[in-house]
């Protein structure tokens, strides 16, 4: 018990050491406005993946183009492990605009806050969202709306996919993407131990951060499934009803094969 404290204690300092030293960098760089802004982040996720014993697995292949990536969302491990792959942006419920220390880290990776419980600001939002993908950018949006409990996927809310009604003409790309929480230490995660990465409801994010690294490691399969079809003329209904079914199917298989 002692060196698994000591351990956690130590990965703590290593992370704080890494984000104090990288932190005004990052400032710099995104008050430029440069590419760097984009790789920084993805360098730092990727250790912070690493330290705390993360092993992802991909499936698929990654569209690199500008464009939309629509995931299921368990906990805030999600935005640490996308970034860590590919250089994105978020999109984040309002509150977090308000958490301390957060918000400052979100708005430095470019974040685009969304208030979905009002239409004048969430058509706001999503028109920047146009505005940010013809800039080149990838925007990742998770569409439950919140973080789930790992175990399942939450319905998907249609309302954000207003952003295809403003784009039709301009054939966006939309790539939807599976996150599974498979393995713990090494042997098949069941439903009583993935509260231990699953974060959601009223929990405290720094002791669910030091209880995640003193539980040990976790295995985490991400599936990259084939764009939406767009050349037909869907629904905004119709594309969040087949992103959901392909990331829901993604997410069942990843299961089944981490038994």
């Amino acid at each position: 018990m002692i060196t698994s404290q000591v351990k956690s204690f130590v990965i703590i300092i290593i992370i704080l050491i890494i984000t104090t030293l990288l932190l005004p960098i990052q400032t710099l760089f995104h008050k430029l406005n440069t590419q760097a802004s984009y790789t920084l982040p993805m360098f730092y996720h990727r250790i912070f993946i690493k330290l705390l014993g993360i092993k992802i697995t991909i499936k698929g292949e990654i569209d690199d183009k500008p464009g939309l990536i629509i995931s299921n969302h368990g906990s805030w491990v999600d935005i640490f492990l996308i970034s860590s792959i590919s250089k994105t942006v978020f999109v984040a419920k309002n509150d977090v605009s308000k958490w301390p220390i957060i918000s400052f880290l979100a708005k430095l990776q470019k974040t685009i806050f969304i208030d979905r419980n009002n239409p004048k600001k969430m058509i706001k939002t999503v028109k920047d969202i146009e505005k940010r993908i013809l800039k080149n950018e990838k925007i990742v949006i998770f569409a439950e709306g919140t973080s789930s409990d790992g175990n399942k996927i939450l319905p998907f809310k249609s309302s954000i996919f207003l952003i295809c009604d403003l784009m039709k003409e301009k054939n966006i790309n939309i790539q939807p993407i599976s996150i599974a929480y498979t393995k713990y230490n090494g042997l098949a995660i069941d439903r009583t131990s993935r509260p231990l990465i699953a974060w959601y409801g009223n929990m405290n994010l720094l002791s669910h951060l030091y209880k995640m690294i003193q539980s040990g490691s976790f295995d985490i399969e991400i599936t990259f499934h084939n764009k939406i079809d767009l050349s037909e003329k869907k629904s905004r209904k119709e594309i969040s009803n087949e992103c959901e079914e392909k990331v829901r199917n993604g997410f069942l298989q990843s299961l089944k094969r981490g038994i």
